[in-house]
């Protein structure tokens, strides 16, 4: 089991989301949209299954307290439904890749072809080795008595002819109904963990033909791995916020070292702390000119305090970052001779940012330094990581929120898959320009073309939201649609000024003299800078 990606999500009648939605997911899939239009909806619909796996109790089906905070299950259903016995919910789904061990799955399984034919999995007459199998989980949620409940849930198997499903619905009495494809499977039992189905079965009770038999080891094969990769997936999913913490002057010494750099970022400094000197790897930013861009397809491994100092220094951050150990106290960073304190919240904001994707290095802390080509990296990695940032720009200068699309490109190409919300039209234009840069046809141009997704987030006169999804063209542009007031906005503005100053520099009562105009002056179009 590896490789396992989020491909898709799709919600319905989820905050401002009354429609179903299906959204799919790039490397770098980048959210834009007005304040309050639905933007932060599609990563805390991930945050709401990663905060409910990260209980500890099992029977938990929906957690509502964490990352999504609600007092109930209607507050984060759409149009706050009122208080009844039985409200129905949001519905969320998850599409994902994994590769699957398929004979180690199948380990003492009867006859293949019996077990196809009665499954419907005609590819199991053969099965190869191993198998990259497309899959899908949809729950459907409901509010029972002011509980929130997972009142149905189905298994899809996706591509192939007639691919089967696994559906699983609840009774108001708990009660599991069991059925595959559209035939009950009263044979069948279910485990439930958090939202996640585990079905086992009773063999002393069935005959050795029957099909339900059949149905359970197809789903050993189909549905037992890919689950687990999702679990782990959303278990690790790193998610970074909007806000900050007030860093001390003086941090206090972890006795061990963070899994996360934290929600806010509070605990980067303990990370860095710990884990300074033990290697990372990490593919550095591309250099930028004005027409031209020198790519990078070697992958760093340096220890980690270096590569953030190496990773700021490419951000316009030159002041180099250290780790003062000040015995039986703590510790202080400094940048320069300046603690992070003092040295202004664009640095306090950024370094949990370039941190985070250091640490969501698939092979972090392995080996020592130095440096391997692209791909040799990739095929070392054999997974991804993924990260969900919120408006990553916050209190950065333009210069370097520009420097950041270069950073999230980087991080993107070597093996992490971020959902970035942004408010950043610097950001999203650098994006732009790095595709009208590449040369035409480059390795580059075609990742830029196929990895990169922009999603317009507008909220309609009912209140709910839609989504558009574009992709980046070879020219600078977008596909399908430009962001209602967003990246039209600074186009706009050069043009008003632009035609004011003509208006102040008009001729008066007939004076040559009083003409300053500056020959070949123009407004500035809105293209990548």
């Amino acid at each position: 089991m590896s490789n396992a990606k989020l491909t898709a999500i799709s919600i319905e009648r989820f905050k401002s989301f009354k429609q179903a939605t299906r959204i799919e997911l790039a490397p770098l899939t980048v959210i834009v949209g007005r304040n309050n239009s639905g933007k932060s909806s599609l990563i805390q619909s991930l945050l709401l299954l990663k905060q409910t796996l990260a209980d500890p109790r099992p029977d938990v089906m929906l957690r509502l307290e964490g990352m999504v905070e609600a007092f109930n299950l209607r507050e984060i259903t759409f149009g706050r439904p009122e208080k009844a016995a039985e409200v129905e919910g949001p519905v969320i789904e998850l599409e994902w890749e994994s590769e699957v061990d398929v004979a180690a799955a199948l380990a003492g399984a009867p006859d293949l072809t019996n077990l196809a034919t009665l499954s419907g999995v005609e590819w199991l007459r053969n099965p190869p080795g191993r198998k990259t199998l497309h899959t899908a989980l949809r729950l459907r949620a409901t509010e029972i008595y002011g509980a929130a409940q997972i009142e149905h849930i189905e298994l899809r198997s996706l591509g192939g002819d007639n691919p089967p499903t696994l559906a699983v619905s609840f009774t108001l009495a708990g009660a599991d109904i069991v059925k595959w494809g559209d035939e009950p499977a009263p044979g069948l039992e279910v485990d439930m963990v958090h939202f996640m189905p585990y079905l086992r079965i009773d063999r002393g009770t069935l005959g050795s033909r029957d099909r339900q038999r059949a149905w359970h080891n197809a789903y050993l094969v189909l549905f037992a791995q890919p689950l687990e990769a999702l679990k782990s997936l959303l278990t690790d999913l790193h998610y970074l916020g909007s806000l900050r913490q007030q860093p001390p002057s003086l941090f206090k010494l972890s006795t061990t070292a963070p899994n996360e750099v934290g929600v806010h970022g509070e605990l980067a400094a303990a990370l860095l702390q710990r884990r300074q000197g033990e290697i990372v790897h990490f593919l550095p930013l591309a250099d930028v000119s004005d027409s031209s861009i020198d790519i990078r397809d070697e992958v760093l491994g340096l220890p980690l305090v270096d590569a953030v100092n190496h990773t700021m220094a490419a951000m316009s951050v030159k002041a180099p970052l250290r780790v003062e150990e000040i015995q039986d106290v703590g510790f202080r960073l400094l940048f320069g001779d300046a603690s992070l304190v003092h040295v202004g919240r664009g640095l306090s904001y950024l370094l949990p940012l370039v941190e985070l994707g250091l640490f969501a290095d698939p092979l972090r802390f392995k080996g020592g330094p130095g440096s391997m080509p692209l791909a040799a990296y990739r095929e070392q990695c054999k997974s991804f990581t993924h990260i969900a940032l919120e408006e990553p720009e916050a209190h950065l200068h333009p210069k370097v929120a520009s420097r950041l699309a270069h950073w999230l490109v980087s991080l993107a190409r070597a093996n992490r898959r971020l959902i970035v919300e942004t408010h950043s039209d610097h950001l999203v234009r650098r994006l732009r320009g790095l595709a009208a840069r590449a040369g035409a046809g480059s390795e580059l141009e075609q990742w830029l073309l196929q990895n990169v997704v922009v999603l317009s987030v507008e909220q309609g006169a009912d209140g709910s939201s839609s989504v558009v999804s574009s992709r980046l063209t070879a020219e600078g542009g977008v596909e399908q649609t430009w962001p209602a007031d967003f990246m039209d906005e600074s186009a706009d503005e050069e043009s008003s000024i632009y035609y004011a100053r003509l208006n102040k520099a008009a001729p008066v009562s007939g004076d040559p003299a009083a003409v300053e105009m500056v020959d070949g002056d123009e407004p500035e179009a809105d293209v990548a800078p």
